[in-house]
């Protein structure tokens, strides 16, 4: 199946424009014609070493590169100068000729320029670097010393207010691109360009955020509160939540603290050059002393040992006193990071002393993305400016309360723009007020308007109307051994037609069995308008369908096309009848739901529900249960994506605690049993800094109830017989395999990013990543419930297979079922696949085998990622 990790989702809300601009110019990449590029070294004409670090520019622009540690350098553009220049402290500058539009060698051979500064020492040629004896090793260990006491969190109290500016770019836009034919009612846009200074590319601005804060923060017990007063954005479509593209924004801009040992951009874990272990990941160069914000100041380089790894390559500017504090990082990465459709990151942060503390005067990160190296891409740019700082108790106790990280002003998107006016820390340059304009006049154009209507079929799975809108898309066309091919069609109300209430279902039809299923329901949201955040909604429904007994997926359909294909025996299902009713309600800090359901389920294909009565055989006609639910997740600081229908969990640090329950009464409206369950559910990501990151999750629940509970009724782990590989599900286990009344379930996947592939000369070139995952599950079964006990012959008895062996089987307390795997993925940017063995059980029916082994076997799955 697809999966877009949830970063990802939040990216597609923010560039749909550029995707826009991308696909009506007919083309991702430039000729060779259009540009120069020049490739080279740099050396030390005297000792012929290589030297790193040297800025490499044309003249007279900002369009340049710095030489790796092998003193290489390659630049790539369509704005060059007809000369290029090599610089570094302690040398002469060179001069050399370019060739335009073409692609050329150029070697420069620097002489010393005999000038070194007193207080340091410059180490500048690979061959000599060492850490012993290092006085870069040295200085950065002073830093790493000291920064618990010069990073702002020292402080016992401190509150700034913060003017945040977002704004996302079309770059590297030529001449050519704007003549195209299909930009004749787009003229207007080429009004706005604008020239970087970073790499002299042209860029077009499509998208802006601002923001307005106040940022209270106490060391005990540690608490850090942002609260936002006002949020103002160029704005593509009424249909696009604004509190959805917010939380997407702020997945791509994470904060940046140099002094956490991991930092975090684009959901990959970058470590610090400050980080205690940076010593052995990192090798510093003392360059020379220089004057940062009216103090003296050492300038430091610093590179990754491994230029593929995850890491920072950059400078740091450390005080030239006992104090040793970073009082300003350029952090950038090297040209052959692993990382996909990224050209380039940028970081700048300066800091200044106000009285005894360093305060951050200056914060930007700029991100260069692209699908194709040298084509048109994307700026994401932020700045923030901050100001009135101080480090007593904020006046208002209050300003430290609340649950949530980042707490938004109810009329936070609605402010005036005199608001703004009064209180922005700068006012907006002439370009930055043109977005807005320019966005103004961008969504009345046609053309536009059609590819926001082909953008939300291919994002949501729904074509829009204005009265019914068609989907799921996905689901239109399925396979299973009981129903053959499955063809169903549905959809839903739409907004126009009713923003308070909402009408869906669809009607299914199996060629093999011949069977119409369907399902409708209906949804009365308790807020003004059901598409806005945070959800509050009352809902019914009505099924009428068939479903495979421990099959669940998370945020797609069940009979999704590519979930189809499945291996073994998968002819074993329920038709269900289903009656429900819901209440749901979001949270600052998860959610909360009640429900009703009342099921009667009966066997279809070749399940059965034998039992035993008086003796003889015999089958039930149905199982029947009247059930009331629970379901909350406690979640502060977690971040939520606001999909289709349901909140997508946004992947990150935070720890996520879900808890349900659900009790059955019997006699009520035809229910036969009573019991309870409980489930308890605990989500984290674990960061790992160099060597990646790891995904658990950990569940136990239980079942209460009397003897005669049918299995079907107990706890059925998930199970997966597709080969599409499932993270929530056993990939080696059949459905039904196993029933519990009693479980503990571990999952586990650990992402390296590339840290092993990387160390391969060869293999590192295919910019490989790799994975290891486990999931285990401990379980039992009360004698009393287990139908293969012949005291027990009139509970529900497990089905059989055709070979007449039963499939379905207690888990046992003191045999835990394990499967555990290892994968590749960033297969062409694009796939995943992983080989996935059981560990155990390997004698019951139905087992997958591999090249002759049992319990091996092959997944796939498609995954898109930096």
């Amino acid at each position: 199946m697809l999966q877009l990790p949830l970063y990802r989702l939040a990216q597609s809300l923010i560039i749909s424009l550029a995707t826009f601009v991308l696909i009506l110019s007919g083309t991702l990449s430039l000729t060779a014609q259009d540009q120069t590029v020049v490739v080279g070294h740099v050396y030390d004409a005297k000792t012929k070493e290589a030297l790193p670090f040297v800025d490499v520019t044309f003249k007279g622009t900002y369009v340049g590169a710095s030489t790796d540690l092998d003193g290489q350098y390659k630049i790539k553009t369509r704005n060059p100068s007809d000369t290029i220049m090599a610089s570094f402290v302690g040398y002469l500058s060179s001069y050399k000729v370019v060739s335009k539009e073409d692609r050329q060698r150029i070697d420069f051979y620097l002489t010393e320029e005999g000038i070194v500064g007193d207080e340091v020492t410059i180490i500048g040629k690979k061959a000599r670097y060492s850490k012993k004896n290092n006085p870069a090793v040295d200085l950065i260990k002073k830093v790493m010393d000291n920064k618990d006491q010069n990073r702002i969190e020292s402080q016992d109290y401190y509150n700034y207010n913060k003017h945040e500016k977002i704004e996302i770019d079309l770059n590297n836009i030529t001449e050519e691109f704007k003549n195209r034919r299909q930009f004749k009612n787009f003229n207007f846009l080429w009004n706005y360009l604008d020239t970087s200074e970073v790499n002299g590319r042209t860029f077009l601005p499509l998208f802006m955020r601002e923001t307005l804060s106040s940022v209270h923060y106490r060391k005990d017990p540690e608490t850090r509160k942002e609260r936002r007063e006002a949020v103002k954005m160029t704005k593509f479509d009424d249909a696009i939540d604004l509190h959805t593209i917010t939380g997407a924004i702020d997945l791509l801009y994470d904060d940046i603290d140099l002094y956490d040992n991991s930092i975090r951009i684009l959901d990959n874990d970058f470590l610090s050059p400050l980080a205690p272990w940076g010593i052995q990941y990192y090798r510093y160069y003392i360059i020379d002393t220089t004057i940062v914000n009216n103090k003296s100041a050492i300038h430091m380089a610093f590179i990754p040992r491994n230029k593929t790894f995850i890491g920072f390559t950059g400078d740091l500017y450390i005080s030239n006193d006992e104090e040793n504090s970073v009082v300003k990082a350029i952090l950038g990465v090297t040209k052959d990071i692993s990382l996909n459709f990224v050209r380039d990151i940028k970081v700048v942060q300066e800091f200044r002393k106000e009285g005894e503390v360093y305060i951050m005067d200056r914060d930007e990160l700029t991100l260069d993305i692209s699908i194709a190296e040298g084509g048109l891409g994307i700026y994401a740019k932020r700045s923030n400016e901050l100001e009135n700082f101080s480090f007593e108790p904020p006046e208002d106790p209050t300003k430290l309360e609340g649950l949530g990280g980042i707490i938004e002003a109810d009329n936070a998107y609605e402010r005036a723009d005199s608001f703004w006016s009064n209180n922005r820390i700068s006012k907006l340059t002439a370009e930055e007020e043109g977005i807005y304009r320019m966005i103004d006049t961008l969504v009345t154009v046609p053309s536009y308007k059609r590819f926001i209507v082909a953008t939300k079929i291919f994002t949501t799975g729904y074509i829009p109307s204005k009265v019914f809108e068609v989907g799921d898309l996905a689901a239109f066309v399925s396979n299973n051994d009981v129903e053959g091919w499955r063809f169903r069609f549905g959809g839903e109300t739409s907004h126009d037609l009713s923003s308070k209430w909402q009408l869906e279902g669809y009607g299914a039809y199996g060629l093999r069995d011949k069977k119409f299923k369907y399902e409708g329901a209906l949804t009365y949201t308790l807020n003004d308008d059901w598409r806005k955040n945070p959800k509050q909604y009352l809902k019914g429904s009505y099924t009428h369908d068939v479903i495979f007994p421990g099959l669940q997926l998370e945020f797609i359909e069940a009979d999704n096309f590519l979930t189809s294909f499945r291996r073994g025996e998968a002819n074993q299902m329920l038709f269900m009848d289903k009656y429900s009713l819901e209440y749901f309600s979001d949270l600052d800090f998860g959610f909360y739901k009640f429900g009703l359901e009342n099921i009667k389920r009966r066997p279809y294909g070749d399940m059965t529900f034998l039992t035993e009565r008086n003796g003889e055989q015999a089958n039930l006609s149905d199982i029947q249960t009247m059930e009331i639910n629970f379901a909350a997740e406690y979640s502060p600081n977690a971040t939520f994506l606001q999909g289709r229908k349901k909140r997508v969990p946004v992947v990150d640090n935070v720890p996520r605690l879900q808890v349900s329950y659900k009790g059955a009464i019997k006699g009520a409206l035809g229910g036969d049993y009573s019991y309870h369950k409980l489930a308890v559910i605990l989500k984290k990501r674990i960061p790992m800094s160099i060597t990646g990151r790891s995904l658990t999750e950990l569940e136990f629940g239980k079942v209460f109830g009397p003897q005669e509970l049918p299995y079907l009724l107990l706890y059925l782990p998930t199970a997966n017989q597709s080969y599409s590989f499932q993270p929530n599900s056993f990939n080696t286990m059949n459905f039904m395999e196993f029933v519990a009344d009693a479980y503990i379930r571990f999952s586990w996947q650990h992402f390296f990013d590339g840290y092993l592939m990387n160390r391969l000369p060869l293999i590192r070139k295919l910019n490989l990543k790799e994975i290891l995952h486990a999931k285990v599950i401990w379980g039992s079964l009360k004698s009393n419930r287990n139908p293969s006990l012949a005291e027990n012959s009139e509970l529900l008895q497990f089905n059989q297979n055709s070979g007449g062996e039963s499939f379905s089987y207690p888990l046992q307390g003191d045999r835990p079922f394990l499967e555990y795997g290892i994968g590749i993925y960033n297969i062409f940017k694009l796939f995943r696949i992983d080989l996935v063995k059981r560990a155990n059980y390997l004698e019951h029916p139905n087992i997958e085998k591999l090249w002759g082994v049992d319990g091996l076997g092959l997944r796939a799955r498609i995954k898109v990622e930096f």
